[in-house]
C-alpha cells in the first residue's frame, strides 16, 4: 500500500512539471493577439507622426509667408514703387464648406506648390503645399491692413487639411507720430 501511494505521487509530479499541448497553443494565440495589437499601436503611431509632421511644416511654411509679407510694401496713399499686388484685396472671401478654400494672393506663383523648404524643387521633398494670402482693409481705416496666410495640402487619403494665420499691421508710409519710416 505504502509503494502505491509513492507511485501516485511520482507520476503526479510527473505530470505537473510540464506544460500540456492545449496550454502552449492557447499561450501563443494569447501572444499572437498582444503582438497584432502592438504592431497596429506602431502603425497608427507612424500616421499620427506623419500628421504631425505635415502639420508643422504648414505652420512654418504660413509663418515665412507671413514673414514675408508683412515685410513687403503695401500700396498707401503713394503706390510709386509698390507691387500692385500687394493692394488690399476687398472684404475675405466666402468660405467653402471645409474652411480651407484658396485665398487669391498667391506667395508662391498661382497654383505653385512647394515642398517643406518652400521649394518647388522635388528633390528636396514633395511639393505639396500651397500657399495664398488675402489682404484687406481693418474696418473703415485705411492705415492697418489685416493679412490671412493659408497653407493648405492633402494627405494621402485625400482629406484637405491647412493652417490659417492672420495679423495686423500698418500700411507703408503711415507715420501718425512723424517719428519716421523706422517708427513703423
Amino acid at each position: 500500500m505504502l509503494k502505491t501511494s509513492l507511485m501516485t505521487r511520482r507520476n503526479s509530479s510527473e505530470r505537473s512539471r510540464g506544460f500540456t499541448l492545449i496550454e502552449l497553443l492557447l499561450a501563443m494565440v494569447v501572444l499572437t493577439f498582444g503582438l497584432l495589437a502592438l504592431w497596429a499601436l506602431h502603425a497608427a503611431s507612424i500616421q499620427a507622426s506623419g500628421r504631425a509632421y505635415r502639420l508643422g511644416m504648414a505652420t512654418t511654411l504660413a509663418q515665412d509667408a507671413m514673414e514675408k509679407l508683412m515685410s513687403e510694401a503695401f500700396l498707401s496713399n503713394d503706390p510709386s514703387g509698390v507691387n500692385p499686388d500687394l493692394a488690399p484685396m476687398g472684404i475675405f472671401p466666402a468660405v467653402d464648406p471645409d474652411g480651407l478654400d484658396d485665398l487669391p494672393g498667391a506667395v508662391d506663383g498661382l497654383g505653385v506648390q512647394v515642398n517643406s523648404l518652400a521649394s518647388t524643387n522635388t528633390s528636396f521633398g514633395p511639393a505639396m503645399f500651397l500657399r495664398t494670402y488675402h489682404t484687406q482693409n481693418v474696418g473703415a481705416e485705411t492705415d492697418r491692413l489685416l493679412i490671412r496666410v493659408r497653407v493648405s495640402y492633402y494627405d494621402d487619403s485625400g482629406k484637405r487639411h491647412g493652417v490659417t494665420l492672420a495679423s495686423t499691421r500698418l500700411v507703408d508710409r503711415y507715420d501718425p507720430m512723424g517719428l519716421g519710416v523706422s517708427s513703423i
